[in-house]
């Protein structure tokens, strides 16, 4: 399709790329190329900046838990988070947390599911993120069953109880007045770590049980109940406080 004068003017004219496309009909792609050529280059690249392993932990669990990603042999880089739309608290964290990690706002897509919003996503198209995951994770074919951390070193607390955060957050649940908090994962190497973080960096035994479904993978599931609960809860800080009054496996 041939960019139009109309296109160019309102490349001048300051207009975002977004309110171009909805104006015109042309795709973004296609608007950013002629952008480029008339006012230079505007899309941001992301600065990794964690001010601490805690944080960097607590990244790369929330990547295990709720993450996904895509990368094809274009060298097209594409890095989701999959919250539920609901989560309303948890939303409003991470629009905080993940400009200040990467000096840059993802972009925010809404899925919706009869006709009503089911799922927010937020994604980076950035090779610098991927890049950074693969130096600290590892996964398979299917990322959901074969997640883990690379070089997994109990003596990076700060880190692993960062990293339980995040997976606690996404794919776990917790009950402070009700003293439980559970955790699940059909990752078999994932729920070792987590099972030896609790053991050995917060120094409590988890009940273990494994939930057999037809036809797909187990489910690995933690729990831990009374002050066992609490104790962890109190020490790892889960951000997600919608989590507080989901039923828990």
């Amino acid at each position: 399709m041939k960019i139009t004068k109309e296109v160019l003017d309102l490349i001048r004219s300051g207009k975002s790329i977004n309110k171009i496309k909805q104006e015109t009909g042309f795709g973004k792609s296609t608007i950013y190329y002629h952008y480029k050529k008339l006012r230079g280059k505007k899309i941001k690249k992301v600065t990794v900046s964690f001010k601490s392993e805690d944080e960097l932990g607590e990244f790369l669990g929330i990547f295990s838990g709720d993450g996904s990603f895509f990368k094809d042999n274009k060298s097209h880089y594409r890095i989701r988070l999959h919250i539920g739309y609901y989560e309303k608290g948890y939303i409003e964290y991470l629009q905080k947390r993940l400009p200040q990690w990467f000096n840059k706002k993802p972009f925010i897509h809404i899925v919706y599911y009869k006709n009503k919003p089911s799922c927010l996503v937020f994604i980076y198209s950035e090779k610098e993120i991927y890049l950074l995951l693969k130096k600290y994770l590892k996964w398979d074919t299917k990322k959901t069953y074969t997640i883990q951390l690379k070089d997994f070193n109990l003596k990076k607390l700060e880190f692993n109880l960062g990293f339980l955060r995040g997976l606690i957050d996404t794919d776990g649940n917790y009950f402070h007045p009700k003293k439980r908090l559970s955790f699940a994962t059909t990752s078999v190497n994932l729920a070792k770590q987590v099972e030896s973080i609790i053991k050995y960096n917060l120094d409590t035994i988890p009940n273990y049980y494994i939930i057999k479904k037809k036809n797909r993978a187990d489910l690995h599931v933690f729990t831990l109940h009374g002050k066992k609960a609490i104790r962890i809860i109190d020490r790892i800080n889960p951000q997600n406080q919608t989590k507080k009054y989901t039923v828990v496996v």
